[in-house]
């Protein structure tokens, strides 16, 4: 066998054409260590042979299978997927002067293979440019520059996954055309087919092949592919095997390491409809919910937060502080602090959508309460981080707490706009868009839309209760007055559960509550209006939703009014209930939203029953972010949206705002037969010109035109007579909760001057001023300060449009001319602005030295045969980039020498340079100094930071491992790298030539240290036994053998050594916490290992059993033995820790029962005082906070007190609860005092 010519020629064949092909006998038949297909012929240089395969189970699929160019005499035919019986097989022989065309493209099969990748031998498809993608992908090379990494919202699996995406055109035709597709270049499949172009007369088949560089298959192939369909969707045997082979057949690199992936959503199907035809084929399906079992993190919305952290069930209420940790997915969720679920769950989760409305941490993390860094931080206030990579979480103070909320609440109180002139209930058509202020946004955008053009029927016609009546109404019942006792009541604010109890009860008396005979003769008049037995929608239209930084969606009810059921003062009473529901309250009192001048108005149009469809639409694409599209989801009758049911798929599509690019179906619903649309094409048009003209309109309405992200959310139904209806639009949620106020200006940068070295005395200063919020602003004032000292204020009488900038200059020039730091402020000041947090700016301004280094030292190590590595840090501090850094080096009084750093080092940028010295060098006390003689040839401007130096003896931990290979016939293929595992640092590399069949390179490494040593092959067979007889061995600087391997491997082995052969030490950081008691089994230990070998495994009990988990629960008080190990069985740590009791607990009870506290509740004073027959031995302090946890008093009981009490007073506080908190170093106790 030539191994050198397989590797080179092997390929893939397609599909069988007419030709002159002749039929070769398989002279033998064996299977490789990869489970692939050796069969043995007798071949010829000048043909080339073709394998066709008849693939099981059924046997009714054929097509060729791989191409290989001939050599003179025996030669083996292979396939890069797993081997069938040879009767499966069959192969032709071509001639490579006449060839022919295999896949019947009209091209033959030698001009496309000397073409590969951009052209094919075996498919159909017609060749396109590397940039758009290939039609074959013959190395791992191709793969990998056609390949991405990115998160992907709708196939979640693929994130953080190196992938290239592919399509197939008419894959069950004789003419399969498949594509792999540049993902670089394009994201989205109908794209790049419109792209190349290409006629989509129905996409067979498109997904992702995803590469696994860490999987080892159970052929030893290490790395494997594997191909999903969009989505993670399960299909039918036949299309899965089409799908599997096509794409094989144009990956010639293969060595049977190609699976099938089937996502979360499609497990079931495959399972129950599918699976079983899929035994006896060659096809492994991977399902998702096997690959990803060990995956214990899942980030969903990227933020910050602070809050108390509580364990949820479904039926309790979180607060706005609250971070909550939910097993199962709520159905609705009111505004929180950050959310853990220990359920996976979808980016288009109702649980997501409000973390991404809410800016707050969303994330997926395993068994959660199995982590003690989780677990011991419950019922605490903790700050928690979700990023891409990983999450933080950790104990908090009260004072962060505070301060983060007051940071990310409004900083005024948040009046909403109500006009209580509209005294009449009005036809939609009489209600324009300024008009919100009377009847609510929900109900004047509805009114508004009328007015857009579009076809009769296509927006509701109805009426407009205005917030007139709803005034009346509370005024007739006397309810303001029975608010303002509710939210005064202690309990009330104290208590959540209380506060829902209270809401609920309010809710129901308001139903229950009389209206004035007026009213109930004006809302009759309007019910009479709707023709006769129709059933009315009364829609929620509040003053307080769709609001700049507070969306207020899905917060109130809509209710039916049904012909039997009365005067239609029921439905509107319970819209009116709904504006003192638990969430929306809560959400009002985050944003500060006055709870009095909230005002529900109500919109009244026909209700629509047995629809066909229903769904969301926007303007943009906010999913997605893919230009010039919008975004529809849409789901069959009245199926949910925003929370389905888990067996129920929406459709959704992007549909592009150019008609000749029309729509790319994104996923199908699983309610509608396969190729079939919910939607329509003549809806889809429809929609096209609908969302256009209310983007357009409301932008202009809005006064946002062209603000970037900035889009209409729309909601529509497709009626039983066929009807497309528009029944709502607001502006999208996340580009609503960016904006922090109706009126909102913000400092946003120095535009000049800038920190240079050109400074002078006489600078003026200039300011950005954005408009963050939704309204035109004028008349405001901005003030300089200059390191705290008052320069002047501005009067800025010129507007500034929403969502827009401006720059400002202030006259008096300021002297920036000395070299230092200026600290500048600037304040913009509104009357009307309603958020404080970006109305301060403070940077610092520098005047800087044109040239400006300095050196210091980080470290010097000694190394092998009298050499000293010293690792110098230099950093720029002046404007002009580092072009050339000269270094002196003095050893022992001696010029050693002079090196040049020729690397760019902009400013504020610090390089470290590594410095070997072996010149002058002695035993002890070898004294090295460097000084930064010069940067870009000329001296720097400060010379006090130019020397560094550094004592160091040549006592070395380092000496020299020799690496010995015996090669196999193809050393070539063969490279090394030794890793120094405990510093996570590359120690050096090699590789082999063709002439080194017997190898050996001395390496100088660290003996104390933890190292591994990779020998690499590129073949992927290792260098046993195949092609020679080959093995390495590894000694040390005695002479001693570590190891040794007998080259038996597949692409890389990996060897585990200590060089001393003594085993090496690392460290450990070990944590506990304390049993409750003397009797309690509630200890905890936890082990952390710094250094050695990963994966690691742990012992309480001095060694005799080990485990893989670091943390040991359920621990009595007592002395344990910890022992760690590493990965290498020859690093050990060992330790006694005891896990004590609390003390301190049972003191707390002692003193709990000696302090009283009363009266308790109280109108203003209370006393603290201690038990006179109690000794105290240290100062008692005293503190007492708020609800929200803000401290608001202190106090001390002096341990030499005649009298052991205090008293403090709450007259200048609100009505509430307070925590009143005792404490010395010796204990701490906490008392509830509710001020009356």
């Amino acid at each position: 066998m030539i191994k050198s010519t397989i590797s080179s020629f092997v390929l893939f064949l397609a599909i069988s054409c007419v030709s002159l092909a002749q039929n070769v006998p398989i002279l033998d038949f064996s299977v490789n260590n990869f489970g692939q297909v050796q069969l043995g012929i007798e071949a010829k240089a000048d043909k080339y042979y073709v394998l066709t395969t008849l693939h099981q189970p059924n046997l009714t699929y054929e097509s060729p299978t791989s191409i290989t160019m001939g050599v003179d005499g025996n030669m083996i035919i292979s396939e890069p997927l797993a081997a069938f019986p040879q009767q499966n097989y069959k192969i032709t022989e071509h001639s490579i002067a006449n060839p022919d065309d295999t896949d019947g493209d009209g091209i033959d099969d030698m001009t496309e293979f000397n073409d590969m990748p951009r052209q094919a031998p075996l498919n159909f498809a017609e060749a396109i440019d590397f940039a758009d993608g290939t039609t074959s992908i013959d190395n791992a090379e191709t793969f990998a520059s056609m390949a991405v990494v990115a998160d992907v919202p709708w196939a979640p699996f693929l994130n953080g996954q190196q992938f290239v995406k592919f399509g197939i055109l008419d894959r069950d035709t004789d003419e399969p055309k498949v594509y792999f597709i540049n993902s670089n270049t394009w994201f989205i499949h109908a794209e790049f087919f419109n792209a190349i172009p290409a006629i989509v007369n129905g996409d067979d088949g498109s997904g992702e092949i995803v590469f696994n560089p860490n999987e080892i298959l159970p052929n030893g192939v290490i790395g494997s592919y594997s191909f999903n369909f969009s989505f993670g969707d399960a299909m039918s045997f036949e299309a899965t095997q089409r799908t599997f082979e096509l794409l094989a057949a144009n990956m010639p690199f293969l060595q049977n390491n190609f699976q099938h992936f089937i996502g979360d959503g499609g497990e079931i199907q495959h399972e129950t409809q599918y699976a079983d035809d899929f035994i006896g084929s060659r096809i492994n399906v991977v399902l998702e919910s096997e690959v990803f079992g060990d995956i214990d993190y899942i980030p969903f919305n990227e933020a910050e937060g602070f809050g108390f952290f509580r364990k949820m069930e479904l039926d309790e209420n979180p607060g706005s502080r609250d971070i909550v940790l939910y097993d199962a997915l709520p159905n609705s969720l009111p505004r929180v602090g950050g959310i853990i679920t220990s359920v996976v769950q979808t980016p288009l989760s109702h649980v997501n959508l409000r973390a991404i409305q809410d800016n707050v941490p969303n994330a997926y993390i395993k068994e959660p309460l199995a982590i003690p860094q989780i677990t011991n931080l419950l019922g605490k206030y903790i700050y928690y981080k979700v990023t891409a990579d990983e999450y933080e979480i950790r104990e908090a103070s009260v004072e962060e707490v505070n301060e983060w909320y007051e940071n990310i609440r409004p900083t005024q109180p948040q009046i909403p706009e109500r006009d209580l002139s509209q005294t009449s209930i009005l036809p939609l058509d009489d209600i324009e868009f300024e008009m919100s202020v009377a009847f609510g946004a929900k109900c004047s955008n509805v009114a508004t839309m009328r007015r857009f053009g579009l076809p009769e029927g296509t927006i509701p016609n109805g009426f407009g209760i205005p917030f007139y009546f709803y005034d009346e109404f509370m005024k007739y019942n006397g309810f303001y007055d029975d608010v303002q006792t509710m939210i005064n009541n202690p309990d009330f604010i104290s208590d959540l559960e209380t506060r829902i109890d209270m809401l609920k009860d309010f809710r129901k008396e308001i139903k229950d509550a009389p209206m004035p005979q007026w009213m109930l003769d004006e809302l009759q008049a309007m019910h009479d209006m709707f023709p006769e037995g129709t059933s009315v929608r009364c829609r929620s239209s509040t003053n307080n939703e769709d609001l700049p930084g507070f969306s207020g969606a899905g917060l109130y009810t809509s209710k039916t009014q049904h012909p039997d059921e009365g005067h239609i003062s029921k439905s509107v009473k319970q819209v009116y209930a709904s504006m003192w529901n638990f969430r929306a309250y809560d959400e009002r009192d985050f944003y500060r939203v006055d709870q009095y001048i909230a005002a529900m108005g109500i919109l009244c149009h026909p209700n629509f029953e047995d629809e066909k469809s229903n769904g969301v639409g926007v303007s943009i694409d906010p999913v997605f972010n893919t230009e010039n599209t919008f975004y529809l989801n849409t789901q069959v009758g009245e199926f949910l949206i925003t929370n389905p049911d888990a067996n129920s798929i929406p459709e959704e599509i992007l549909l592009y705002q150019d008609p000749d690019e029309g729509y790319l179906v994104l996923r199908n619903s699983n309610l509608v037969p396969i190729g079939q649309l919910v939607m329509g094409e003549e809806y889809l048009n429809q929609m096209r010109d609908y969302l256009q003209i209310i983007h357009d309109e409301f932008a202009l309405l809005y006064n946002v035109v062209g603000v970037e992200g900035f889009g209409m959310d729309i909601e529509y139904k497709v009626t039983a007579e066929d009807h497309l209806i528009i029944k709502q639009a607001r502006p999208w949620v996340s580009f609503w909760a960016d904006i922090k106020s109706t009126f909102d200006l913000g400092v946003e940068q120095l535009t000049a001057p800038a920190t240079s070295a050109s400074l002078g005395d006489a600078e003026i200063v200039k300011i950005q001023i954005d408009n963050k919020g939704i309204r035109v602003m004028k008349d405001f004032e901005i003030s300089l300060f200059v390191d705290n000292q008052f320069v002047e204020t501005l009067e800025i009488s010129d507007e500034v449009n929403p969502q827009t900038s401006a720059e400002f200059q202030f006259n008096i020039p300021q002297d920036f001319s000395t070299v230092g730091d200026y600290d500048i402020r600037a304040i913009v000041a509104h009357v009307e602005d309603g958020y404080g947090a970006n109305d301060t700016l403070d940077i610092v301004l520098s005047k800087l030295h044109l040239l400006e280094g300095g050196i210091t030292i980080v470290k010097g190590i000694s190394k092998c045969e009298s050499q000293i590595d010293i690792t110098a840090n230099v950093t720029n501090y002046g404007e002009s980039t580092f072009y050339d850094t000269e270094i002196e080096i003095i050893v022992n009084g001696l010029v050693v020498d002079t090196i040049n750093y020729d690397f760019g080092i902009p400013y504020l940028v610090d390089v470290d340079i590594l410095i070997p010295i072996t010149e002058n060098i002695q035993q002890f006390d070898n004294q090295i100094t460097l000084n930064l003689l010069r940067v870009n040839e000329e001296q720097d401007a400060v010379l006090n930071n130019n020397t560094a130096m550094i004592s160091t003896d040549l006592d070395s931990t380092h000496d020299y491992i020799t690496i010995i290979i015996n090669a196999d016939n193809y050393p070539q293929e063969t490279s090394w790298a030794i890793y120094d595992e405990l510093n996570n640092e590359l120690i050096e590399t090699g590789e082999l030539s063709p002439q080194d069949s017997a190898y050996a390179q001395e390496v100088c490494v660290d003996y104390t240290s933890c190292l591994s040593l990779t020998i690499f092959d590129s073949y992927g067979d290792g260098i046993c036994c195949g092609y020679g007889i080959g093995d390495f061995l590894l000694t040390n600087s005695n002479g001693e053998i570590l190891f040794t391997n007998n080259g038996e491997f597949g692409s890389q082995a990996i060897e585990l050594f200590c060089p001393n052969g003594e085993g090496c030490t690392f460290t450990t950081d070990i944590e506990t916490t304390l049993a409750s008691n003397e009797e309690a089994t509630d200890g905890t230990i936890t082990i952390n290992p710094i250094g050695g070998f990963a994966p690691y495994e742990f012992s309480i009990d001095g060694g005799a059993t080990f485990v893989s988990n670091n943390t040991f629960t359920n621990l009595a008080p007592s002395d344990y033995m910890i022992v760690v190990r590493d990965a290498s069985k020859t690093c050990f740590q060992e330790e006694t820790i005891t896990v004590d009791y609390d003390i301190l607990e049972s003191i707390n009870d002692i003193y709990l029962g000696n302090i009283k506290v009363y009266p308790n509740p109280t109108r203003e004073n209370f006393i603290i005082e201690i038990d006179e027959s109690f000794e105290v031995l240290r100062d008692i302090n005293i503190e007492i906070y708020d609800f929200l946890g803000r401290l608001t008093q202190s106090n001390t009981i002096s341990r030499n007190s005649q009298n052991l009490k205090t008293s403090l007073s709450l007259a200048e506080y609100n009505s509430g609860s307070y925590i009143v908190k005792c404490y010395n170093e010796n204990f701490e106790v906490h008392f509830k005092v509710i001020k009356i």
